[in-house]
């Protein structure tokens, strides 16, 4: 169908199809075995090439459009600015006598310094539940000031936010939150969707058909789980129509993210299979997780491919190379083969196999994949100091970042010597369960990240990695 001109909230500035929508990308998803040529074409606008500093620019400005009104949008003037000399974004604030002026050196600069504007010189916050701001009758015009980032990547998400908050986010809803998240200075999302879709396509490339994979995957709320290989099926069967419909919404919040000059971490192979594909390649080396949290059977007791297994790296490229058909890619990938698991064995030796066979299997799908690994596990008794340094020193220090998911209270890169050299992110984490409460140890989080900043080398990044947003 000929594209019709996009909406006001359609696609960013980038799009590769020329600035148009296409209504159909949804009714084309549910047709994919006769249309996936043409699916593969819209995917292009998701190409992840880095948005140019221009369309980033313009990109910022869309968003001012849309969190301020189009009345209030007028009275912002936008101007790109250099990063640091030490490639360090930079944003800043001004004014020409008449409007108010945000300077940035790209569109999450432009974006984090409409947001210094708001909370300091109107008193008023876009949060992430209500997503609504109050303007004067009159701006207040701000004096010329400029800041620099202090850390290159502001990270952002959980895995299990995508179970406890966002399992049925709409575009609606991520279209304002992906706002938010510019608006905080967030350049690293977790970028989780439309993965069952990627799945589906791996799997089948090795004669695994799409009722086996729904005897396999959970449902929404808990996918999570399932994605970590802690349980399978549980809440499920999944449909056809949820998938296709993530993987369009991955689309969407891609094509957005990477508008704005963000860098979405979409996911990797972990070695969890279906019980199928077992019954059909016997010979491939498995082993059963534990019950975690006593899911019995058929949920618990996910199978575990050995990584060292030839077959690890074959469907660990699959994986790649389908998501990339799909989605596009910007080479970094978040992934976690022992989460709230143990190894079947401690051995150094085996560990540091373990680990260099996962890191292989990504590279094998895209050469310059980098691998972001959460550090939640390291703080089960297992992972003794020799144990985290094999599994850790297998892979060399460029090509793996780490999460230090709880750092403000239960830090790892401390007791590691900074995981051993690895480029780590500092993050806080709260609501767990999507639980909330009125509680925190605030100067903790400020001293915490002090001395992270001050003390280790390879600290490179800051994140909030709450459970739950609401």
């Amino acid at each position: 169908p000929r594209p019709t001109a996009a909406p006001a909230t359609g696609p960013p500035v980038n799009c590769r199809c020329g600035g148009f929508w296409c209504p159909s990308l949804q009714q084309v998803m549910q047709r994919w075995v006769s249309c996936s040529a043409l699916i593969l074409g819209c995917a292009a606008c998701v190409a992840a090439d880095v948005a140019a500093a221009d369309e980033q620019k313009a990109a910022a400005a869309s968003l001012v459009w849309r969190v301020a009104g189009a009345a209030q949008a007028e009275h912002f003037r936008f101007e790109l600015i250099p990063s640091s000399a030490a490639g360090m974004e930079v944003m800043g604030l001004a004014s020409d006598g008449g409007n108010v002026i945000l300077r940035g050196s790209g569109g999450v600069a432009l974006a984090s310094a409409f947001n210094w504007y708001l909370n300091d010189f109107l008193n008023t916050t876009y949060d992430w539940s209500t997503y609504d701001v109050v303007f004067p009758s009159v701006l207040p015009l701000p004096p010329n000031t400029t800041l620099t980032r202090v850390v290159k990547h502001s990270y952002y998400l959980n895995v299990c936010t995508y179970g406890y908050s966002l399992a049925f986010a709409n575009w609606s809803y991520w279209e304002k939150h992906i706002d938010w998240m510019a608006m905080q200075g967030v350049n690293l999302p977790l970028a989780f969707l439309g993965q069952e879709k990627v799945l589906e396509l791996t799997f089948a490339r090795f004669n695994i058909t799409f009722e086996e994979m729904q005897e396999f995957i959970s449902g929404p709320a808990f996918l999570p789980w399932f994605r970590m290989g802690n349980m399978q099926a549980w809440g499920g069967p999944i449909t056809r129509h949820w998938i296709d419909d993530r993987a369009v919404l991955q689309m969407l919040v891609l094509a957005r993210m990477r508008s704005l000059g963000m860098t979405p971490v979409l996911p990797a192979f972990a070695g969890f299979l279906p019980p199928a594909f077992v019954s059909k390649h016997p010979h491939v080396n498995v082993s059963r997780s534990a019950r975690w949290n006593n899911f019995p059977d058929p949920y618990g007791s996910v199978y575990i491919l050995e990584p060292t297994d030839l077959m690890y790296n074959a469907l660990g490229q699959a994986f790649i190379e389908e998501q990339t058909r799909l989605y596009s890619t910007d080479h970094i990938y978040q992934c976690d083969t022992y989460n709230e698991m143990r190894p079947h064995s401690g051995d150094p030796a085996y560990l540091a196999s373990s680990s260099k066979a996962v890191m292989s299997a990504m590279r094998a799908g895209d050469p310059k994949a980098v691998w972001l690994m959460q550090a939640w596990l390291f703080l089960d008794e297992f992972w003794t100091p020799d144990r985290i340094q094999a599994y850790l020193g297998a892979v060399p220090d460029d090509d793996l970042w780490i999460l230090d998911l709880q750092a403000e209270s239960r830090a790892v890169w401390q007791r590691t010597k900074s995981f051993y050299g690895k480029p780590f992110i500092w993050n806080t984490l709260h609501d767990f369960g999507g639980q909330q409460g009125l509680t925190g140890n605030l100067p903790q989080i400020s001293s915490g990240f002090g001395a992270a900043l001050n003390l280790s080398r390879s600290l490179q990044g800051v994140g909030i990695t709450m459970e739950g947003i609401w």
